[in-house]
């Protein structure tokens, strides 16, 4: 498990571009750009989470698994963030019984 000290939404947007590799070929990767429009495969996807829960220490939940969630940066960080609180509020519940 491997938390980042950067911000969230900056982590996701460089293991979004280690995945489909935009920015080597001169592309500015916008917060709501189209990612399967710039090649997103449903193999990079399943790279992208499995690098997301590696960085992020977090289980993405089975409803989220679906291509809408990896549509775009906003997305995906929206859905990190989510998981995040939910191990948080799991964590808190857990140490208050």
């Amino acid at each position: 498990m491997t938390i980042s000290q950067e911000p969230l939404a900056d982590t996701v947007r460089r293991i979004v571009d280690e995945q489909l590799n935009v920015t080597v070929h001169g592309y500015d990767l916008g917060p709501d750009d189209d990612l399967w429009a710039l090649g997103m495969t449903s193999l990079t996807c399943m790279g992208l989470m499995l690098s997301i829960e590696d960085a992020f220490g977090v289980e993405l939940p089975e409803d989220a698994l679906k291509e809408s969630t990896f549509r775009s940066l906003t997305s995906i960080t929206a859905v990190v963030a989510e998981a995040r609180r939910a191990e948080q509020d799991a964590l808190t519940a857990e140490g208050a019984a």
